[in-house]
């Protein structure tokens, strides 16, 4: 087949680590466009290519690139080129859903194909997203939303039809590492600012400590089953609610405090916040870099657990689904 026009909308650590991975093996894709939220790049020659990737290796922002055009946007690429998939690793907008909603509305309008690491579409609207995107026949890829490293996409859509009473999980690796350095003595504000500095945490840390990021998935998980709760609906309560002598008190009992998701399908709601387990629950034994899913059916439970992160992993769960989409469009050749 002739090779597929691609762009990438999104150049953090998620961006760089994709642009190595998708020029590494040979995909029958051409990069086209690169873009940040400051302005983009037209590659037009291999030297272009080669530019963004010493870039990628070197984690050095898009706007260094000597070709980089500030203000310049996909859309006006999209006036002059076709475009065959976006990849989108853009930083989540759960408080307003903006400019995210606006951009898969606008691709969707324009016929392109979209790859996706970001959350905030499917975990605000995601019947009316996939919705639209199926009503083109458009592929829409989004395993890397959701515990990139394992395939948790996957088990839901392998979980359609069973009875399926609860979903509880680890979804969170910061607050996962945060727990664990206050059990060892810290307080939260030197948790969270050594899991800023070593980069488990964003600058701003609520989006992970206020329980957005875990319900954020959480929510995903729950439409992936059929039943979609949407975000602005997941009770969230801050990982702080619960003191660090209680968590330490716990720790001393053989206990372990964890940041938790659930979805009661029973109940139809869903829910993030602190929560005591016993020591050898599955959960609690679920590692800072690592997410746990627990899945309570049919009077047993199946359990699925891996590491999450850094970025190259979430890039390699995005090359999974560009994989599958080159599959389907390979099908209607």
């Amino acid at each position: 087949m002739p090779d597929l026009k691609g762009i990438l909308i999104g150049f953090g650590n998620v961006g760089r680590a994709l642009i190595k991975e998708l020029v590494s093996v040979e995909h029958n894709l051409d990069i086209i466009g690169v873009f940040s939220s400051k302005g983009g790049v037209f590659v037009k020659e291999d030297e272009d290519l080669k530019t963004l990737l010493k870039l990628a290796t070197l984690d050095i922002k898009l706007k260094n690139h000597v070709s980089f055009k500030e203000n310049f946007t996909y859309q006006e690429l999209l006036e002059k080129h076709e475009v065959d998939v976006a990849f989108v690793s853009i930083p989540p907008s759960y408080r307003t859903g903006e400019p995210n909603l606006k951009i898969y509305a606008n691709l969707a309008e324009n016929n392109i194909n979209v790859i996706t690491a970001d959350k905030t579409g499917l975990a605000i609207s995601f019947k009316n997203l996939l919705e639209e995107y199926r009503r083109k026949n458009l592929f829409f890829g989004y395993r890397a939303t959701v515990a990139a490293g394992i395939p948790a996409i996957d088990l839901m859509k392998g979980l359609k039809g069973r009875q399926v009473e609860k979903i509880v999980a680890v979804l969170n690796a910061t607050t996962n590492y945060i727990l664990a350095l206050v059990e060892k003595g810290m307080s939260f504000e030197e948790a969270i600012k050594k899991s800023i500095k070593e980069k488990y945490a964003e600058p701003d840390p609520s989006v992970d400590t206020h329980g957005w990021d875990p319900a954020a998935k959480i929510s995903i998980l729950s439409g992936e089953l059929g039943n979609h709760i949407p975000l602005e609906k997941v009770e969230r309560t801050p990982l702080e609610s619960v003191s660090e002598e209680t968590i330490r008190k716990f720790f001393k009992e053989g206990k372990r405090v964890k940041y938790i998701a659930t979805f009661d399908v029973t109940g139809e709601k869903a829910f993030v916040r602190p929560e005591v387990l016993d020591a050898k629950d599955v959960l609690a034994k679920t590692i800072s870099t690592h997410n746990t899913i627990k899945v309570l059916l049919e009077d047993t439970e199946i359990v699925l657990s891996g590491p999450v992160g850094p970025a190259w992993r979430t890039a390699k769960v995005m090359v999974t689904d560009f994989l599958e989409y080159k599959e389907k469009a390979n099908s209607y050749m």
